[in-house]
């Protein structure tokens, strides 16, 4: 019988370096802290975030032919993600991401080192129509190549399915912005989404405003995260507009806090919930990821519907 996910995610797994110091961070100086190894990626964050929750997820990437690919490999799958199609590579399979966290747990500088892609092109030029027929939804990287990004969505349309984008970097919003119209829900910071309308907001008024403009041309959803100042959202599909507040909690690392969040909020979306709901759970899973030194929260399992 053939297997059906309830969604499938496209993207990069990434090995997070980060640096936490013990007392107040001096950027000039050497630090005395603490620097530690966590299992990272925008795409990876997001399908553990979606199986903390309960989704039945499918994982396509790749990962090294060492030892840290493989305890990767072996924490997905002790999550009960499937990965069929996480191939494994001898060299470049995984990014590397270097970040320096002040005291408060904001991050000071960070350093990124791109995976090899082509390994994960291969794997989608040679089975993404046969993974996206037996998934739900699909959610992908935009950190791919233009060509990649549209034969998935292509694909994905072509079977009726509903395509969930993640950002990764800040050269991804002008490089795949055309792209952005063919989505189902976009979520995004505040800084990408200036990029995204090439202009400024002071108000979440004018966010709000935005939005509605932004989804004139074939975009369904748009949500967009504004740090303390919460999220502004909008359906153009029924109508639905409005902010939800954050959740606040002592902040330890605010690392994979956005990946949380949209995971929580397209998890929300996957169940059929509104999209106020849906950011709701995204606000709750982000609040619970900073309140750790991971990039995701196993408590999520317990504590997040």
């Amino acid at each position: 019988m053939e297997k059906v996910f309830d969604v499938a995610v496209f993207g990069a797994v990434f090995v997070d370096i980060k640096g936490f110091p013990r007392d107040i961070l001096n950027p000039k100086g050497t630090n005395i802290g603490s620097v530690k190894f966590k299992h990272g990626g925008v795409a990876r964050n997001v399908v553990e975030n979606f199986s903390y929750m309960g989704l039945k997820s499918r994982f396509v990437s790749i990962v090294d032919n060492s030892a840290l690919g493989m305890e990767v490999l072996a924490r997905l799958k002790n999550e009960k993600i499937d990965t069929e199609y996480v191939d494994i590579v001898d060299k470049d399979g995984m990014g590397m991401w270097l970040v320096v966290l002040n005291e408060k747990g904001d991050i000071a500088a960070s350093v990124s080192h791109q995976p090899n892609l082509k390994y994960l092109y291969d794997i989608i030029d040679n089975h993404a129509e046969e993974i996206i027929k037996a998934c739900n939804s699909v959610v992908l990287d935009l950190d791919f190549e233009a060509s990649y990004i549209e034969k998935i969505i292509n694909i994905a349309k072509k079977y009726n399915k509903k395509v969930y984008a993640v950002i990764g970097h800040l050269d991804v919003v002008k490089r795949n912005k055309h792209l952005f119209n063919r989505l189902d829900c976009l979520i995004c910071n505040n800084i990408e989404f200036e990029l995204i309308a090439e202009r400024t907001f002071e108000t979440k008024e004018q966010v709000l405003e935005a939005c509605k403009e932004l989804t004139k041309n074939g975009l369904k959803k748009i949500v967009v995260t504004m740090g303390k100042k919460g999220s502004v959202f909008y359906d153009a599909e029924v109508g639905e507009e409005g902010h939800v507040d954050i959740v606040p909690v002592n902040v330890i690392d605010t690392t994979g806090a956005g990946d949380s969040f949209f995971a929580g909020t397209v998890y929300g979306l996957i169940s059929g919930y509104s999209l106020e709901k849906s950011v709701c759970i995204g606000t709750r899973i982000a609040s619970l990821t900073i309140s750790c030194k991971d990039s995701t929260n196993p408590e999520i399992k317990q504590k997040c519907i």
